[in-house]
């Protein structure tokens, strides 16, 4: 019983370095850089206009691809 005491430790060590280096390997991820405050915005459509509309519930679909 006394025997599996070292290696419970030397596992748990393993697993708590591995998780400390996983976090400073992600910590230096993302963006430094700031968003770009010169962007566009984008145009907003009404509800009844553009891709996602409802304009034509109830008709059949077109093949105008």
């Amino acid at each position: 019983m006394m025997s599996t005491h070292p290696s419970r430790r030397i596992s748990a060590l393993l697993l708590s370095a591995m998780l400390a280096l996983g976090t400073l390997g992600l910590a230096g991820c993302g963006g430094d850089s700031p968003p770009n405050e010169d962007a566009q915005p984008e145009p907003e459509q009404p509800m009844s206009q553009g891709p996602m509309s409802n304009e034509d519930a109830g008709e059949a679909p077109s093949n105008d691809l």
